[in-house]
């Protein structure tokens, strides 16, 4: 089983800091990254091959932004990025009319070279869902992709996929930060799993 498991929020996002984006966006909840997003997201590549970790697979939210955050990862580290709809944003009614559109997998594997599309979704989330709901659901997610793999993992995903990962390994959220691009680390310990940190950013200094 992985011994190691580490989340990556995506970088920063086009919407927050253009007011008028949505206005001429083609899916208004599914911003993708900015010129600084990247070059976080890029970071976060070059910590991990100037640490020399590298991962035995990486999983990642269908939204834009988290799937461009892969890809520039993958872009320095190499590998390739499984989509996985249980690591996307939390599908709350108070900000969704209903369920929020993505760009298709296949439209997505065919835009960025390192995302792959040939796999089955371990979970799928439903729309509404409490915070709960949604950190419960991105917990399992984590189980069963963590269960599923022996070397390292990466997974990417919102601010909401990091605590819910945390979460459903270790059990609880203390502990959890979730700023843009910030890294946390989980290890397995005996029959369980603790938290390394959560929120690193040091690499973007």
């Amino acid at each position: 089983m992985t011994e190691t498991v580490w989340a990556v929020r995506h970088g920063q996002r086009q919407d927050t800091v253009d007011p008028d984006w949505e206005l001429t966006a083609a899916r208004v909840h599914d911003p993708g990254l900015t010129e600084l997003g990247r070059w976080q997201a890029w970071r976060c590549g070059r910590f991990f091959a100037d640490n020399r970790i590298d991962f035995e697979t990486i999983y990642c939210s269908p939204f834009l932004r988290a799937v461009q955050t892969t890809a520039e990862i993958c872009g320095v580290i190499g590998g390739t990025g499984w989509l996985e709809p249980g690591l996307g944003e939390h599908r709350n009614s108070e900000w969704f009319d209903s369920e929020p559109e993505t760009l298709s997998f296949a439209t997505l594997a065919d835009y960025f070279d390192p995302i792959r599309d040939d796999y089955d979704p371990r979970v799928v989330p439903e729309f509404p869902e409490s915070h709960d709901e949604a950190e419960a659901r991105a917990g399992e997610t984590a189980r069963q992709i963590a269960d599923a793999h022996e070397g390292r993992v990466l997974m990417v995903g919102h601010g909401l996929t990091i605590g819910g990962v945390v979460r459903g390994l270790v059990g609880s959220t203390e502990g959890v930060d979730a700023p843009l691009c910030g890294l946390t680390r989980i290890d397995r310990v005996a029959d369980g799993w603790e938290l390394g940190f959560s929120g690193k950013t040091d690499h973007l200094e």
